[in-house]
């Protein structure tokens, strides 16, 4: 099913990690929105939806597990809206990363 231009809105979500954490360049993290799952390389990508509500939630798979640095947000974006969501994992692997709304 096609949504009409006219009834969407975009969401920007940045993915960073400190330079002294260079190895995590190694791993891909996963970007999910309301339970749609995308593997990205870290950086800033840009996702058309409809206008509406969205959990939004980074990770990125560390040895063992495949959601350290886990973390979520909600946010809402209106029609012809860009919202951007920001990530930034942190040195301890295991602790949430950092998310934040703009």
């Amino acid at each position: 099913m096609t949504q009409d231009s006219s009834s969407m809105a975009q969401i920007n979500v940045e993915v960073s990690h400190s330079p002294l954490a260079f190895i995590y360049d190694f791993f891909t993290p996963t970007i999910t929105i309301n339970d749609k799952v995308y593997r990205e390389r870290w950086g800033t990508h840009s996702f058309n939806v409809p206008a509406g509500h969205y959990e939004i939630s980074v990770s990125y798979p560390w040895l063992f597990s495949r959601e350290c640095g886990k973390n979520s947000v909600q946010v809402d974006v209106q029609v012809g809206e860009s919202r951007t969501v920001t990530y930034s994992a942190g040195l301890i692997r295991y602790l949430p990363g950092k998310m934040s709304v703009k």
